[in-house]
């Protein structure tokens, strides 16, 4: 159990300041590399409250030893939950893939079914309200690319594992009891606002996040995405309006109207991460305040709050959400709450006597404060979550909290009056219309202001910049013991270690992009090479923008110094405005553009908005990277004048070896006049199709394995003869389409995939 004791002290550190200080470098370590949720996520959490704790100066050693052993046995049993939660059986799973009627509750993209686990719904939207309807079993989407939107993960962390593609609705009820009383609110919050406006305040107020679209990308570009999520600062807002309201009627039952009304208010949200600890902490103050407690430091609600949520939802240690609300608190209370201290005992707020002029001083230093802690308590981890860190965010947030702070009473007022009458909400709207656009007007123009790629400061850099967090906080309270600290710099120096840089460079990255190509070589230090950006779907989403862009940024990469268009069909190219447009590029090669083709036209007017270069390349040229040499193999200087003969074929040599072969979308007319040396990994040629990767190529090129990136078509690939020829040169093939994005680099002759779990026992891969 946490003890509640007197916050920081000056002679010694209570525990809750290692106990905060422990979700600080926690969660700042393990999202700057995602660990998989289960045992290793445990112990990095239980590794930092430990160490943590032996660096503060709690007092005696008997007081050391009870904080350490509570860390154990929570964290402990938090690590046996979540193992046991990962390995249970959920009952739908024996129906997986058959068709079946379902009777259940709508709320939102879930069907609550009586007995069971939730379902994730497919299909066109259905209102809330009780269903019958009939629909096939499927898996959730595991995520296939690096930055990719991990579906199954974030459903399972919400107790969904499965989901319901629905065919056919036989009956509907309107929603009653919480939903019909979020509907209800969800009408006030929401009248006469226009659709942008609309959807960020019920996303404000009552976290329905559905019709956000855009805004999230905005949002999270500009460093606002917290302000979307319902999370302490809506809660916050929240208890303090009831608690002035509920002053007169004193402590007791004042604290306990604010209890009653924030768990009200998370049974009608939906209970989240952050919106669970933000009223876990509440609780935690006002139950202290009940009993009297003279003072309950932050650090020893926030906690309780970690060790609460951890023990009944285990899996929330991977959710973003969960991290980032736990860093910016423990920011928050470590690295702001000195700050205050002193605005309070300031010469120059002693010496002011204008009352105006002294409150102004610590406003503005509360202000900057508390903003700037928060956001350098989650620098790594939006840098990790989001690939880049808004360098304006601090101030930024000065005026979109302050604005979000007044919009979520006033939308949960307008609620309230739409209930009672839609033009008393129509009043309270015509003052909330200037306010949120006027929020929406900052996040408008600080994502257009720079921010700091998280390749820029390598895996490295954010432990250090944890660690230099870590050490800022116990100095500022007092309590940095300099001859224990080398215990932390080898414990994050282990743990840097084992982060994504130390995989080994160069390293191969087959997208997943489906029936299109995108490959990535990653050289460190926050470059890499593109080859082909894939292309743009049916439905009409840019898979550069969609897929390529957020890899790229989730492997540290920042900077490209070479990109290569092998040929202008749109499944290769037809991303690439996007990449241009996101990331700094040094050159664009080509081999024979077609001019006359949009999907070439879009591509280099985008680079030439940027200022890239744009090299026509032909057989015998050569670019060195490093310890990567890349050998242009084709084209030649006479055009075939078809684009897939025309395509751009690339040898990548490391160290003088051959490596890889990229070869874009050439025949096996192209492919017999290659020089091809011995070449341990091979991109098959235009995604395995029958008129490429001819027996003479493999002659050649005698590979280790075949890397297809392929995904649903009509045009049979990969086509059954060059998977027969595979099979008969005892060559292994790995398929994009099986097993998501493929990762090789030149110490091993195999390959990691993203879907596949090591050793798995597919043929290629390790």
């Amino acid at each position: 159990m946490i003890p509640v004791t007197a916050p920081f002290p000056h002679l010694h550190v209570a525990w809750s300041v290692p106990a905060a200080l422990a979700a600080l470098v926690a969660a700042t370590l393990t999202t700057a590399a995602p660990p998989a949720i289960g045992a290793g996520a445990v112990l990095g959490w239980s590794l930092a409250l430990g160490l943590a704790a032996v660096l503060a100066r709690a007092g005696s050693a008997p007081a050391l030893g009870r904080a350490l052993l509570a860390a154990c046995l929570g964290f402990g049993a938090t690590g046996a939950h979540g193992l046991a939660w990962s390995q249970s059986v959920d009952p739908w799973s024996a129906a997986l893939g058959t068709s079946l009627r379902v009777e259940g509750t709508v709320d939102g993209r879930r069907l609550v079914v009586p007995g069971k686990p939730a379902l994730l719904l497919r299909g066109a939207p259905l209102p809330n309200g009780r269903v019958v309807v009939d629909g096939v079993l499927e898996e959730l989407a595991q995520r296939r690319n690096p930055g990719g939107f991990d579906e199954a993960g974030f459903w399972r962390r919400r107790g969904v594992r499965f989901a319901l593609r629905v065919e056919r609705r036989h009956a509907h009820a309107a929603p009653s009891g919480l939903l019909a009383a979020r509907a209800a609110l969800q009408a006030g919050v929401t009248e006469g606002l226009p659709p942008r406006v609309a959807a960020l305040q019920q996303a404000l107020t009552l976290g329905i996040r559905h019709d956000l679209g855009e805004l999230r990308g905005l949002f999270a570009a500009a460093g606002m995405a917290h302000v979307l999520a319902l999370s302490g600062l809506h809660v916050g807002v929240l208890a303090g309006a009831v608690a002035l309201l509920v002053r007169p009627l004193g402590r007791r039952r004042g604290g306990l109207a604010v209890l009653l009304v924030v768990a009200a208010y998370v049974a009608l949200v939906g209970p989240g991460p952050s919106v669970v600890r933000a009223a876990i902490m509440v609780g935690v103050l006002v139950v202290a305040r009940l009993a009297e407690v003279p003072s309950a430091p932050l650090g020893a609600s926030l906690a309780a709050a970690a060790l609460l949520c951890l023990l009944v939802a285990p899996a929330w240690v991977g959710d973003l959400g969960f991290v980032l609300s736990f860093a910016s608190v423990a920011g928050i209370a470590l690295l702001a709450g000195p700050v205050l201290r002193w605005t309070r005992e300031a010469p120059v707020a002693r010496r002011t006597s204008a009352l105006d002029r002294r409150f102004a001083f610590r406003w503005t230093i509360a202000a900057l404060a508390t903003s700037g802690a928060a956001q350098a308590a989650t620098a790594s981890v939006v840098a990790g979550g989001f690939g880049a860190v808004p360098l304006a965010a601090p101030l930024v947030n000065l005026v979109a909290v302050p604005l979000a702070s007044a919009l979520v009473p006033l939308g949960a007022l307008a609620g309230l009056a739409g209930v009672a009458h839609p033009a008393l909400a129509l009043a309270i709207n015509a003052v909330v219309r200037p306010l949120a656009e006027a929020l929406l007007a900052v996040a408008d123009g600080a994502a257009r202001l720079p921010s700091l790629p998280w390749g820029a400061i390598g895996s490295e850099g954010h432990a250090l910049a944890a660690l230099a967090l870590a050490g800022v906080a116990l100095a500022l309270h007092g309590a940095l013991r300099w001859r224990s600290a080398w215990l932390v710099v080898l414990a994050a120096g282990g743990l840097a270690w084992g982060l994504p840089d130390r995989h080994g460079l160069p390293e191969l990255i087959v997208l997943d992009v489906g029936q299109g190509d995108a490959i990535i070589v990653r050289l460190g230090a926050g470059a890499a090479i593109l080859v082909d950006a894939g292309g743009v779907t049916f439905g009409g989403t840019d898979l550069g923008e969609r897929v390529v862009v957020p890899a790229l940024r989730a492997l540290g990469v920042w900077r490209l110094p070479l990109v290569v268009a092998t040929h202008p069909d749109l499944d290769h190219v037809g991303g690439m405005p996007a990449v241009l447009g996101a990331l700094a590029v040094g050159e664009l090669w080509v081999g024979h553009p077609e001019p006359e083709r949009p999907a070439w036209q879009a591509v280099e007017h985008a680079a030439r908005q940027r200022g890239v270069p744009i090299r026509a390349v032909r057989r015998g040229e050569r670019a060195e990277i490093g310890a990567l040499r890349v050998d242009v193999l084709h084209p030649t200087h006479v055009p075939i004048g078809e684009g897939n003969a025309d395509s751009v074929a690339l040898l990548l040599r490391y160290r003088g070896a051959p490596w890889l072969l990229l070869l874009g979308d050439v025949p096996i007319e192209v492919e017999r006049d290659l020089p091809v040396p011995p070449t341990p990994l091979v991109l098959a040629p235009h995604h395995g199709s029958a008129t490429s990767t001819g027996a003479d190529l493999l002659r050649a090129a005698r590979p280790s394995v075949v890397l297809i990136s392929v995904g649903r078509n009509r045009y049979g690939h990969p086509a059954a003869d060059v998977l027969a020829r595979l099979e008969t040169a005892g060559v292994p093939v790995v398929a994009t389409r099986d097993h998501g994005a493929l990762r090789a680099h030149p110490s091993r002759a195999c390959v990691r995939t993203e879907l596949s779990r090591p050793g798995a026992g597919v043929p290629g891969t390790c």
